[in-house]
């Protein structure tokens, strides 16, 4: 059977088939069965601590690249969740998570490195002894020993073939290839009997077979790691196997290529299953990405509104996480998505508190500054006007926002503590002052006895001198409560009375009950300016009656007729005068007293 037969060229295209890989990445199929996005992050660090401890960590290499993804996914969506809370500064160090997984990521790549170069070196060295053994075979069709002694001398090469492992990838087609010619060329060329020959290609068939049937029920299999593994293995076996009587030859082939193209197919269908799958979980993920952006489209202003937005995008991505796997192209582009989306909501949410952190800051400063003020009135004794500021700057307090509870309580200790310290002491004294209005009320009511028994005598003077020395006792005795204000008309009209039985004319008895008017008042500053502007305001409209007779004067003309009328108006004008002249001088009262 020469080297181009068509098993040869089958085999060959078995080698070079895709479910044939090197001898390093044969070990290296292994990948997740499960769902490593749904894994939390410290779950990766002991799967990749199991994947570290592993004797052949060759054959877990995928596996080890996709936890290794996986895990700076998740490290990322944690620090990026640690910068937006209260950590306002990137922290140089590395994070404890990290620390942990890179201790056992370096004790998988020192042992992958260490078992790279005994593998390469042993594969060197296979291809070493394999070279040889094609070298023997081919010394054995120049002996001219006993058919049975170079054909027991062949099957101790030919198992000796199959117990050496891998050659490098780049001579495996051409060591094998030599080696499957050489085989050809000791069965054509070495002077066998028939018998012997046949026995070995029935043997071979056999064997053949029994792949065959190994390849056919891997069909039911579960896994397709398993599949992968245990299929490479039946090729590689295949492969090491001498040819089989030429009429057995195709059919076994097809049988073999068979299995293996059903196999092929299931681990297509599969993946093409799980690609559309993978479409469809894609697009389930990427409709909760919109759901999550829509939730800020119109932006809360309060925290409790946050806090719900922020329990519904943990719902949102909880949903996420069930959905099933994806492919990694997809996965990528949808963690991507996803993470924007977690990313963009968080970076509101922390620009809020931002906002809010400032906006604290100042209404601590303003309560502070409330504070500072309170307590620099709380000493003041102007009771009135100070109560009315106290009172703005507690408005103010209810006003300048909302601060957390604890800085606030503080605050808001001073402030209160303030407000009583005045109110307080006001409190004492409008006590105080009350009891005084108790016993002024006591003297205000013997005055009114005494004037009772007041008689007008013979000298005017002296009388009017009594009558004010009554108003300034009256003004020295104080204020009374309230509700007895009716006791100071009580007195003026006493006081008037008696002014109005002594015999003055009217001017000088409204000068002199107007100077007891204004002793009786004197020092208080609101009665006082009452009583001014009042004097000034008659003073004014009496100007303007002046000012409306003089105009009425001159329609009269010179018409006799219109003399009398003219002597009236000139009469007011004079009695407005006076009366001017009277006002005039109240105010000077008021302004010498």
């Amino acid at each position: 059977m020469t080297p181009n037969s068509k098993e040869d060229i089958k085999i060959e295209d078995i080698n070079n088939s895709e479910i044939t890989e090197s001898s390093e990445e044969n070990d290296s199929y292994i990948i997740s069965e499960k769902d490593l996005s749904l894994v939390s992050i410290e779950d990766l660090i002991i799967e990749i601590k199991t994947i570290s401890e592993k004797d052949n960590v060759l054959s877990v290499s995928k596996l080890a690249e996709e936890v290794k993804s996986f895990f700076y996914i998740k490290l990322k969506q944690i620090q990026g969740d640690l910068e937006e809370g209260n950590i306002t500064e990137k922290e140089t160090a590395l994070h404890p998570y990290e620390i942990e997984f890179k201790k056992h990521l370096n004790i998988f790549k020192k042992k992958k490195a260490k078992m790279r170069r005994e593998r390469e070196n042993q594969e060197k060295n296979n291809l070493e002894q394999k070279r040889n053994i094609i070298d023997d075979i081919y010394s054995l069709t120049k002996e001219e020993e006993s058919i049975k002694k170079t054909f027991e001398q062949f099957r101790l090469l030919q198992e000796k073939w199959k117990s050496i492992g891998h050659v490098p990838i780049i001579e495996s087609n051409n060591i094998w290839q030599t080696y499957h010619h050489c085989v050809e060329v000791f069965y054509d060329y070495i002077r066998i009997n028939k018998d012997l020959r046949d026995l070995d290609f029935q043997r071979n068939f056999e064997e053949k077979t029994k792949i065959c049937k190994k390849t056919e029920e891997l069909i039911n299999e579960k896994s397709l790691n398993s599949i992968h593994q245990k299929l490479q293995e039946l090729h590689e076996h295949w492969k090491n196997i001498g040819p089989v009587e030429k009429s057995q030859r195709d059919i076994i082939w097809e049988r073999f290529h068979n299995a293996t193209k059903k196999l092929h197919k299931k681990r297509n269908d599969y993946f093409l299953l799980k690609k559309n799958e993978s479409k469809l979980n894609l697009e389930k993920k990427n409709k909760i990405c919109e759901l999550i952006d829509n939730l800020t489209t119109k932006l809360p202003n309060t925290q409790k509104q946050w806090e719900s937005i922020l329990i519904e995008s943990q719902t949102l991505e909880k949903e996420w996480k069930k959905i099933g796997k994806l492919t990694k192209k997809d996965n990528s582009n949808a963690w991507n998505k996803f993470k924007n989306s977690l990313n963009n909501i968080h970076q509101k949410k922390n620009n809020f508190y931002k906002e809010r952190k400032q906006n604290i800051n100042n209404v601590l400063i303003e309560k502070t500054s409330i504070c500072e003020k309170a307590e620099f009135l709380s000493k003041n004794k102007d009771w009135k006007d100070t109560s009315i500021k106290l009172i703005r700057l507690q408005e103010k307090w209810k006003n300048a926002g909302f601060s957390p509870k604890k800085p606030t309580d503080k605050l808001w200790s001073r402030f209160r503590d303030a407000c009583d310290a005045f109110f307080n002491a006001k409190k004492e004294y409008l006590k105080i002052k009350e009891e005084e209005k108790k016993s002024n009320l006591k003297l205000k009511q013997n005055i009114i006895i005494e004037l009772k028994k007041f008689k007008p005598s013979s000298d005017s003077k002296k009388d009017i001198k009594t009558l004010s020395e009554f108003s300034k006792a009256w003004k020295e005795s104080g204020s009374v409560p309230k509700n007895i204000q009716k006791i100071e008309k009580e007195f003026y009209t006493l006081l008037n009375n008696n002014f109005e039985a002594l015999e003055l004319d009217k001017v000088q008895l409204e000068r002199e009950k107007f100077i007891c008017k204004i002793t009786s008042i004197n020092g208080n500053k609101a009665k006082i300016e009452k009583e001014k502007n009042l004097i000034k305001s008659k003073i004014d409209n009496t100007k303007k009656d002046i000012i409306q007779y003089n105009t009425n004067i001159s329609f009269f003309g010179k018409n006799k007729k219109n003399e009398s009328l003219r002597k009236q108006v000139n009469d007011k004008i004079k009695s407005s005068e006076k009366k001017i002249k009277i006002l005039i001088d109240k105010l000077k009262i008021i302004n010498s007293n």
